[in-house]
C-alpha cells in the first residue's frame, strides 16, 4: 500500500505486473478453495451455509458437521412429512403451517416466502445425501443425521410433480362428523352442513343442494341423521369367536408380508448390482465421446441411475422389525375391528374418520323422509361377519 507508482511507462509496467500477479493469487486461492470444499463435500460434508432446521456444530473427527437444530429441526421434519402423508395438500398449506409457528426464521412481516418452501421440500440435506450442481456431486451419503427418511422425500418429489389437489377447505371443522360422507336418499349427492339460525340460537342441518333434486334445500336435522348413523357404528360389534379368527388371518398375512419383505430384498440387491453396471457403462461412453449434448444425456441418466440406488440402498439397510413387533402392530391394528363404536364415542374428529374409512366402502346415504338407507359395509366387516342382524334400514335388514 506504500509503494508509490512513477508516472512513466516504467512505472505502468510495474504497476500492471503487480495487478496481474494479485489477480493471479487471487484466483489460484479461489481454485484451491473450491477443490478443497469439493473433496469435502464428496467425504459426506455440507460446506455452505447450513440450511433452516440444522446448525454447525464442531464435531471431534469431523470438524464442522450439521446438526438438527431444535425446534426448527422439529418445524421442518413436520412440514415435509405432513406434505408427503397429504395432510397439506399444497405448498400454500406448507407456507401457512410455517408461518404459524412465530420462530421460524426468514419470516417476513409475518409471510414466508414461496422460494423459502419449495426449495424446504426438495433439498436432499433434509434426507441425508449431499448433491451438488456446482461440483456435478450426485446423492453422496451425508455424514450428518437426516431430518426425514428417503422414502417420504421421494414421496414428496413425486407429490410436486403432480397436479390437481384442491387446497384443504378452511371451514372444515368438527361440528359436523359425517360432512362429505352422508349423502342425499333422492340423488346420492353428499350432503352439505350449515348451522341455521333461529329465534334464539344456532340449530345445525344437513341438507342437499342439487338442483333438481327432490330434497334441494330440504333440511335434516343433525341429530336425526347422526344418531341414527350412531346405530349403524354401534352394530359393527364382533364377536369373541371371530375376533380369534381374525388374529390368526393376521398372522398368516403377517408372516406372507415378511416372505415378500425377503424376495423384495433379493431383487434389490440385484438392482442396485445392475445399477452400478449401467453407471460404469455410462461413464466409459463419456469418456469415448467429444459431444456434449450427448454426455449431458449420460450426466442426466446417471444422476437419475444414483438416485434409484440411493432409494434401494436405503430400502435394504433399514432395521428389520424385531420378532415381537408382530404382537406390537397387532393390537392396534385391531381395535378398529373390535371396538369401532368405542373409537367414534371417543368424539376425536381424526379416530372417527379412520372409523369411516375402514368401516364403510360407501357414504351413508340418508333420506329426509325414509330414513336411512342399507350403508355399504367394508370387506373386513363383511368377511369376518361382524354385522349383527336385526336393525332395519328402510326396509332391508343388514345380515350376519
Amino acid at each position: 500500500m506504500n509503494f508509490k507508482f512513477d508516472e512513466t511507462p516504467e512505472g505502468e509496467f510495474i504497476e500492471t505486473i503487480m495487478a496481474a500477479q494479485g489477480a493471479l493469487e487471487r484466483k489460484q486461492n479461489g481454485r484451491q478453495v473450491a477443490q478443497k470444499m469439493k473433496a469435502r463435500m464428496q467425504l459426506g460434508y455440507w460446506v455452505h451455509n447450513a440450511p433452516v432446521g440444522f446448525r454447525y456444530k464442531t464435531v471431534k473427527g469431523h470438524g464442522k458437521l450439521l446438526h438438527p437444530d431444535e425446534p426448527h429441526a422439529s418445524t421442518v421434519r413436520e412440514a415435509i412429512e405432513g406434505f408427503a402423508i397429504r395432510r397439506f395438500q399444497t405448498q400454500a398449506e406448507v407456507k401457512r403451517f410455517l408461518e404459524s409457528k412465530p420462530d421460524y426464521p426468514y419470516v417476513k412481516d409475518g409471510k414466508v416466502r414461496d422460494k423459502r418452501v419449495t426449495d424446504l421440500l426438495t433439498n436432499p440435506l433434509y434426507a441425508g445425501y449431499v448433491c451438488s450442481e456446482v461440483y456435478e456431486l450426485n446423492w453422496l451419503k451425508g455424514q450428518h443425521e437426516p431430518l426425514v427418511s428417503m422414502a417420504t422425500f421421494e414421496k414428496v418429489q413425486a407429490r410436486l410433480n403432480d397436479t390437481g389437489y384442491a387446497p384443504a377447505r378452511a371451514d372444515i371443522g368438527e361440528d359436523f362428523a359425517l360432512r362429505g360422507f352422508a349423502t342425499c336418499g333422492d340423488c346420492g349427492a353428499k350432503l352439505r352442513s350449515s348451522w341455521s339460525k333461529g329465534k334464539t340460537k344456532y340449530y345445525p342441518y344437513y341438507l342437499c343442494h342439487t338442483k333438481g333434486c327432490e330434497s334441494y334445500g330440504k333440511s335434516i336435522s343433525r341429530a336425526k341423521i347422526e344418531s341414527s348413523f350412531e346405530e349403524v357404528v354401534k352394530s359393527l360389534q364382533p364377536s369373541p369367536t371371530y375376533m380369534i379368527l381374525a388374529k390368526k388371518m393376521f398372522k398368516r398375512a403377517w408372516e406372507g408380508r415378511l416372505e415378500h419383505t425377503k424376495a423384495a430384498a433379493r431383487s434389490a440387491k440385484r438392482k442396485i448390482t445392475e445399477a452400478d453396471t449401467q453407471i460404469e457403462t455410462l461413464l466409459s461412453r463419456i469418456m469415448r465421446t467429444n459431444d456434449d449434448s450427448i454426455i449431458g444425456a449420460y450426466e442426466k441418466r446417471i444422476a437419475k441411475l444414483e438416485r434409484s440406488k440411493v432409494l434401494m440402498v436405503e430400502n435394504l439397510t433399514k432395521t428389520p422389525r424385531k420378532s415381537n413387533s408382530y404382537e406390537a402392530f397387532l393390537e392396534p391394528s385391531l381395535t378398529v375391528l373390535s371396538s369401532p363404536w368405542k373409537i367414534w364415542e371417543s368424539g376425536d374428529a381424526n379416530l372417527r374418520r379412520i372409523v369411516l374409512r375402514l368401516g364403510f366402502s360407501g357414504g351413508f346415504s340418508y333420506h329426509r323422509i325414509d330414513g336411512p338407507r342399507t350403508p355399504e359395509i367394508s370387506l373386513p366387516f363383511k368377511t369376518l361377519g361382524m354385522i349383527s342382524g336385526g336393525v332395519k334400514f328402510n326396509g332391508a335388514a343388514r345380515e350376519n
